[in-house]
């Protein structure tokens, strides 16, 4: 079997400034070599997962600094890593929310708990989605908030749906109430007609 070893030399002057001699290290590397190579694949492997769910992902630091978004959230958005940098996902908020929800996240963060919150996203061409939100702590062996995994599902479907549904329960209130008055009348001039 071969193994990874990494060679370095360094040259011996004399006074003159002409090598002399050379003294050189080989160092056995292939463990680190090997290591770092599955860190890679875990790391691809972790990339294509986050960048093919549905939702939009994001990672933050205990204290709320969104650090990693997926290629999902920056499709969506149309934004870059540097603007969406910390608190840049406040820019793709809508200004009607943002105060709502700033205050709720910050407060949040603070409690260290698993949290959900609904609200509009402004996409790359300007619409407004709405999302709900969901962020679960991420704890280390002692227990101690080392950051925050969250995503963004977008439910504006479901949202109108909903409406819809409300709607249409309303209106099929309003004729059955409509229906029984009609019924009532009919009743009413029923019994006149039999006195």
């Amino acid at each position: 079997d071969y193994r990874w070893f990494l060679g370095q030399a360094s040259p011996r002057h004399d006074e003159a400034g002409a090598i002399v001699t050379w003294f050189g290290t080989c160092t056995d590397i292939h463990d680190q070599k090997q290591a770092a190579e599955a860190l890679a694949e875990r790391e691809s492997e972790f990339t294509t997962l986050a960048d093919n769910v549905a939702q939009l992902s994001w990672m933050a630091r205990p204290d709320g600094h969104i650090y990693w978004y997926n290629k999902r959230w920056y499709d969506f958005t149309g934004s870059t890593p540097e603007e969406m940098a910390g608190w840049g996902w406040e820019k793709v908020h809508h200004p009607d929310h943002i105060n709502e929800v700033v205050s709720f996240v910050r407060n949040a963060w603070t409690q260290g708990q698993p949290w959900e919150l609904t609200f509009p996203l402004k996409r790359h061409d300007g619409e407004y989605r709405w999302f709900l939100t969901r962020a679960v702590p991420i704890l280390d062996e002692e227990g101690q908030l080392v950051r925050w995994l969250g995503t963004n599902t977008d439910v504006t479907r479901m949202r109108e749906l909903q409406e819809q549904l409300q709607n249409s329960y309303a209106d099929l209130e309003a004729k059955v109430t409509f229906r029984n008055l009609e019924l009532e009348h009919e009743v009413q001039n029923l019994r006149k007609q039999l006195a």
